[in-house]
């Protein structure tokens, strides 16, 4: 005889399985339900006996029958029942089973078990079991995402509530103009203790952000300064090449210009070569950049003023081409303007970095009133700063970039906005 077990998602689906394994010569020898819901049945194949005439759920009405016959067919299908009761049929005892079962014949017994009071009992249930546990299920899901619901916005609470300390050295930076991902960083960074030296400490942990390329006090080599329209570029280059002629005197400074867009466009930079008694030139269709700064080599400085554009400027891409194809040596430089807006700033640096910027020089500082934007531009774009530009005095007002004095220029400045803006308001 061999033993084999049926699995299924339910009763009816076991039943077909085993019918259609084995036909109707099979003896279920138990029935149960499973840990994960399914229904599992054990059938005996090539299973020999015979079943007695009168067998039946119900004993039949003979007028006479023996007490043996009687009574047998009876105890012997309670007994059927009771195993399939049973949770598990282990090895051992299913050939006693077998034997117990060997008066009932297969085909009969397989007929009878849409019969059987518990797989019956089994069939009618099954429907409404899977119903409820279906929604049972549901009704855990729904519980676990309220909770963890629950848990994303008790994380978001959590993370934008501030202690005083950091709600108070928060709303100082972003007065400051800078950025939420800067302000974010910084207290995150910095350990706030509810002292007084919270917000130097502060202060002195963005100031080593800001990246910074030292010159020392004066500037050596051929540098193009580059940037839109209006930023500053031209004074710029009058302020360094005057500091240059004070301290080395005018041999050894030379001013270029590929500004040949506008009408009289390079008239301000031929007034500074005048006033500085250094030499001018103007590359244009007719000439090549590299040819002028290989005759000005020996020049101990050499400054190219570019044309000013914004970046949907056409002619732009020439001017950046030109850039691209300059010698090695020629370092950018990108003069972007303090009173610009973060974004304007930010798209500036995106359209200049394809040749290679090398620094930037931060102009109108005294027109500005927040740094922070462009002081979180520089940080975000890893751009060092060279200068810093406050006004239009020439030679004075500019000077090597540090970072501690940016920071402490974006204080005062915040502060001196801040009283400007009550006065304002208020007309105090």
């Amino acid at each position: 005889m061999q033993i084999r077990r049926f699995r299924a998602a339910d009763m009816r689906q076991a039943i077909r399985k085993v019918r259609d394994a084995v036909g109707p010569d099979a003896v279920i020898l138990s029935n149960q339900r499973l840990a994960n819901g399914e229904i599992e049945i054990v059938a005996a194949l090539d299973y020999d006996g015979s079943m007695p005439s009168n067998y039946a759920s119900q004993p039949k009405s003979e007028p006479h029958p023996p007490a043996a016959a009687k009574s047998a067919p009876q105890q012997s299908y309670q007994e059927r029942i009771e195993q399939a009761k049973q949770p598990e049929v282990s090895q051992s005892n299913q050939a006693d089973i077998a034997r117990q079962m060997s008066s009932v014949p297969a085909n009969k017994y397989v007929s009878m078990v849409d019969e059987d009071p518990i797989i019956e009992e089994s069939l009618s249930i099954k429907q409404p079991e899977e119903s409820v546990q279906l929604k049972e299920m549901e009704a855990e899901l729904q519980k676990v995402k309220e909770l963890l619901e629950q848990q994303r916005k008790l994380g978001e609470v959590k993370k934008n509530d501030l202690d005083p300390a950091q709600a108070k050295v928060k709303e100082r930076l972003t007065s400051l103009g800078l950025s939420s991902s800067i302000v974010s960083g910084i207290l995150d960074d910095v350990e706030l203790l509810g002292r007084e030296d919270d917000w130097n400490r502060v202060l002195s942990h963005l100031a080593e952000h800001i990246p910074v390329k030292k010159q020392g006090s004066e500037m050596h080599g051929c540098y193009a300064f580059m940037g839109p329209t209006g930023v500053g570029k031209t004074t710029t280059i009058g302020k360094i090449a005057a500091q240059h002629v004070l301290k080395h005197g005018s041999d050894s400074v030379v001013l270029v210009t590929t500004d040949t867009y506008r009408i009289a466009a390079h008239e301000q930079l031929r007034t500074f070569g005048r006033i500085l008694n250094v030499p001018v030139v103007v590359v244009n269709e007719y000439s090549d950049l590299n040819e002028v700064l290989d005759k000005y080599s020996n020049f101990s400085l050499v400054l190219v003023d570019t044309a000013g554009m914004n970046p949907r400027d056409r002619n732009l891409e020439r001017q950046l081409l030109m850039m691209k194809r300059a010698h090695s040596n020629l370092k950018k430089l990108l003069v972007l303007p303090c009173t610009s807006q973060r974004q304007v700033l930010k798209t500036v640096v995106d359209v200049y970095a394809q040749v290679q910027l090398d620094g930037c020089v931060l102009s109108k500082l005294d027109e500005s009133a927040s740094l922070g934007e462009a002081v979180s531009v520089v940080i975000e774009e890893r751009l060092p700063v060279v200068y810093i530009a406050d006004g239009q005095r020439i030679p004075d007002d500019i000077q090597p970039a540090r970072a501690h004095n940016i920071i402490s220029r974006a204080v005062y400045t915040a502060e001196q906005y801040s009283h400007i803006y009550s006065s304002l308001k208020y007309g105090s």
